[in-house]
């Protein structure tokens, strides 16, 4: 099988249809932060696990309803086609502290795992890794205090002079239990 040939078809399982939505958790952490990533061996767009470097992890930005969306798209070019990775999301606190946060989220480079529905048609892909070859920059914000909900709308996505080479990698070790807690292992304590 050649990395420029496409392997295998796709149908539509009536049974058991693919489900639509995310988790209304986002976590999201420094791309500098990242020790190392392994990858399965066969299959290299699952990662096994993410080791973050000593004292550093992943926050989690909780949402509501759909709040979080996360958006993948091709990047067509002449010679090499790559990925776009974004995800909209908001963050429901306003005080100083997440203002400083927010500020330096606006100049690092971030990735994100965000969680599809836990459904068996997913198989291993329930996380999915964005930004974790060329990091997530923000490319929006905007807060409208009269709005209904009064948060900040906030969009990460890739750099447009750096796209991301494959679509976002699953995160998956071994079943469901082990890969929640590698995922839970990730969070600040």
């Amino acid at each position: 099988m050649g990395a420029c040939s496409i392997f295998q078809g796709s149908s539509y399982d009536c049974e058991n249809p693919l489900k639509a939505g995310v988790a209304e958790r986002l976590l999201i952490g420094n791309l500098a932060d990242i020790e190392s990533i392994v990858y399965n061996i066969t299959n290299t767009s699952v990662i096994e696990n993410i080791v973050m470097r000593v004292g550093a992890a992943m926050f989690a930005f909780d949402g509501v309803r759909s709040s979080n969306k996360p958006d993948i798209s091709l990047v067509p070019d002449d010679l090499v086609s790559s990925f776009k990775h974004m995800v909209d999301f908001s963050a429901f606190e306003v005080d100083s502290q997440a203002k400083v946060n927010l500020q330096a989220m606006a100049v690092s480079k971030t990735f994100a795992i965000f969680q599809n529905p836990k459904d068996s048609s997913l198989v291993d892909s329930v996380w999915e890794v964005l930004g974790v070859s060329t990091g997530l920059e923000m490319s929006a914000l905007n807060r409208l205090p009269a709005s209904k909900d009064g948060s900040y709308k906030i969009q990460l996505a890739t750099p447009e002079a750096a796209s991301e080479t494959a679509l976002p990698a699953s995160f998956w070790d071994t079943d469901l239990a082990t890969t929640q807690a590698a995922i839970d292992a990730l969070l600040q304590v």
